[in-house]
């Protein structure tokens, strides 16, 4: 089973969203833990991943020798891909 960390930055992300949103976030979170290279999608010429839970992305990074999914970024479709991870 691999194990989710998530950044200052994604932490400081999900602190400015909505209650119901983060809890939906944080159930496909659980549900991506046994294998999550077969639901997060590579980013088109980056090192990152990102995983669909309605309008909102998360932006990670899969680490395979670690088994550690860290969480870079959380937030709306809309102004996601625009900041950095």
């Amino acid at each position: 089973m691999w194990e989710i960390f998530f950044t200052k930055k994604a932490r400081a992300d999900l602190l400015s969203l909505e209650k119901e949103i983060v809890k939906r976030i944080f159930s496909k979170l659980e549900k991506t833990k046994h294998d999550p290279e077969s639901v997060f999608v590579r980013l088109v010429g980056s090192k990152y991943c990102k995983l669909r839970v309605g309008d909102y992305r998360v932006i990670a990074f899969l680490n395979k020798e670690e088994k550690l999914v860290e969480i870079r970024r959380v937030g709306h479709r809309r102004n996601i891909y625009r900041e950095n991870p």
